[in-house]
């Protein structure tokens, strides 16, 4: 799954780099995609934290995962006004307005592609994982059976 520190990462490298280039007066456009990309991913995973699956639940990770999506959004907030500072001083409102726009058409293409695709990932290692256990459990159980019926002269 969409892990939020390391999209913290990303998104410090890429505030760090668009600050520089639009200081420079130069195009910031991929350093403000990476951006956001690293912000739809920490938003992703703080709503993948109020509600947990049910492997998290039992791992006892789902706790660990709400408080670094948690940490994560705090920071996200404050590089994203920051950012949106400097836009607003170099672009104007319009600039800022436009950035917004594209930072809601990032969000909704990662949520068709990516996190659906994070999404059946998980599903198949979960029903896979649990198909194995089930068919391993019955397989016990019937060794288990033939054994006691052969013991006791049934077969």
């Amino acid at each position: 799954m969409i892990d939020p520190i390391t999209a913290l990462a990303v998104a410090s490298t890429a505030v760090c780099h668009a600050k520089s280039l639009l200081a420079a007066g130069r195009d910031a456009t991929s350093a403000l995609s990476k951006f956001a990309g690293a912000v739809s991913d920490v938003n992703y995973a703080a709503e993948k934290a109020k509600k947990p699956g049910l492997l998290a639940l039992l791992t006892g990770s789902a706790e660990q995962a709400a408080i670094d999506a948690f940490a994560a959004q705090k920071k996200m907030q404050a590089m994203r006004k920051e950012i949106e500072t400097i836009i607003q001083y170099q672009y104007g409102p319009k600039g800022l307005e436009e950035y917004k726009d594209t930072l809601r058409r990032v969000r909704a293409e990662r949520k068709r592609t990516a996190y659906r695709q994070a999404e059946f990932k998980e599903a198949v290692i979960f029903w896979g994982g649990t198909l194995v256990i089930c068919s391993v459990t019955f397989v016990g159980l019937a060794a288990v059976f033939f054994f006691l019926g052969r013991t006791q002269g049934k077969w």
